[in-house]
């Protein structure tokens, strides 16, 4: 009984590790293939916190992430968001 308890476990253990290995990859294969002036225009049109955002895709994709490209886009995308219409 201990020996399939442990044996189950360390299976278990494999295929968590494995999920981890394939997430890890498809995280670097995004970062990697991401258009960040894209991604920052998107953002800059539908979001509002420039920082929150740029840190964060810093923080996940480290030298992978073009932070100038970034915040061009943004500031693209905010020019073309509607505009309060005051009254």
């Amino acid at each position: 009984m201990r020996l399939l308890l442990i044996v189950a476990a360390g299976t278990l253990l494999a295929g968590c590790e494995a999920m981890n290995n394939k997430v890890d990859a498809s995280r670097q294969d995004r970062c990697q293939r991401a258009n960040w002036a894209e991604v920052g225009e998107r953002d800059g049109a539908t979001t509002g916190n420039q920082t929150l955002l740029s840190d964060r895709y810093s923080y996940i994709c480290g030298d992978m992430y073009d932070d100038a490209a970034y915040k061009a886009g943004y500031s693209k995308g905010f020019a073309r968001r509607p505009k309060p219409v005051g009254g």
